[in-house]
């Protein structure tokens, strides 16, 4: 019988848990056309939000565009690829090659655009001009939503937005000072690097200073996840206790993708015929999810300093403690003040920790459980 619990991929159907609310701020903003940003952790479902929202948008007037900057290698990689997914949303596809061609010449003046069909009929866009990454050129390919828009709104979501600044730093100065002229393309950026996405759009140095609104991305609430890993489980002629799915919600802190995760190992381990209401069925999945990662978390955790490692120890066993008390401090060796905050921005930049209601966390539980095992 097949795990109706999926993790590790975009969630789409009914493997999608509510998100009602989101997806209502999310359309909202689109009809009214405003640009926003978003952060949360990786995994945590802003790109499932985000294509869902785009899905269910009853607005026929507004042509939805999702790009993902995470694989772009380089400004050359960016213009070509951004191009392809503009050509292909935004252009007649009917009209046939010839005319397509012109038509797309218009708009990519100067780039020398061209098509060419493989054995299976699809039609794939290049470019003549090689090496496309001076500022005149990219500016030319960002105008183009703007410029094809007519009476439509056009909407892109650009994703792990922070990419941009390993691509190449001021293709971010470019898109600020030609999006702020773009009056029927609203645009939304996801990303999961806090520190990144804070400075972006938060820092009055930043090009994107005050581009758009924040909009948050909340857990989902232990109300909804009960009844989504109830229905779940009834799909497959199974039971769950109330206080398995508790313990489940407890340790993912109602993260979609670990409590997908958690779920799914607790589905299988059910279905070997493990008695959940044995006293230490909790700890026989959760040692299950930790051993399958554990040579990953080694690998991470051979690769931080001394400060680094004592400080990632102790923000796994914080409870009601404060992190930067002189006791807390001395009982996990912790350096003084102004080098602990240095440490916990490496921390942040690696991705490893959060800053949540003005404490700290590590954002995966599963790399968190296997710290605090130490």
């Amino acid at each position: 019988m097949e795990n109706p619990f999926k993790y590790g991929e975009v969630v789409t159907g009914e493997n999608f848990c509510n998100r009602e609310e989101e997806i209502k701020r999310i359309h909202r903003a689109m009809i009214n056309g405003q640009s926003f940003w978003m952060y949360s952790p990786r995994r945590f479902g802003k790109t499932s939000l985000i294509l869902k929202a785009f899905e269910t948008l009853k607005e026929k007037d507004i042509i939805t565009i999702y790009f993902d900057l995470y694989n772009v290698l380089n400004p050359d990689d960016f213009a070509r690829k951004y191009s392809q997914v503009l050509v292909k949303n935004l252009f007649n596809w009917k009209i046939g090659i010839e005319k397509l061609t012109k038509k797309v010449a218009e708009y990519f003046k100067g780039l020398y655009p061209k098509f060419s069909i493989d054995a299976l009929g699809n039609s794939t866009l290049s470019f003549e001009t090689q090496n496309i990454e001076n500022q005149s050129d990219l500016e030319t390919i960002l105008n183009v939503p703007e410029k094809i828009a007519g009476n439509k709104n056009i909407c892109i979501a650009f994703d792990e937005f922070q990419e941009v600044y390993r691509i190449k730093p001021f293709i971010i100065n470019w898109m600020r000072s030609n999006f702020q002229f773009h009056k029927n393309v609203s645009y939304i950026f996801l990303g999961s690097q806090q520190s990144l996405m804070e400075y972006t759009f938060s820092d009055t140095n930043s090009p994107f200073y005050e581009y758009g609104f924040k909009m948050n991305v909340d857990p989902i609430s232990e109300k909804d996840l009960t009844k989504y890993i109830k229905r779940q489980f009834k799909k497959t002629g199974q039971i769950i206790s109330d206080r398995t799915i508790a313990e489940i919600l407890s340790e993912s802190r109602c993260h979609p993708h670990f409590t997908q995760h958690f779920a799914s190992f607790v589905w299988d381990m059910i279905m070997e015929g493990e008695d959940q209401e044995c006293p230490v069925f909790k700890s026989k999945w959760l040692q299950r999810i930790v051993a399958g990662q554990s040579l990953i978390f080694q690998n991470i955790y051979d690769q931080l300093s001394l400060n680094q490692r004592r400080t990632l120890i102790a923000i796994s066993n914080l409870k009601d403690e404060k992190l930067f008390s002189g006791e807390y401090r001395k009982k996990f060796n912790l350096p003084e003040t102004s080098s602990l905050t240095s440490t916990i921005k490496s921390l942040m930049k690696k991705n490893l920790i959060q800053k949540i209601s003005g404490s700290y966390e590590v954002i995966n539980p599963v790399f968190e459980e296997w710290v605090r095992s130490l």
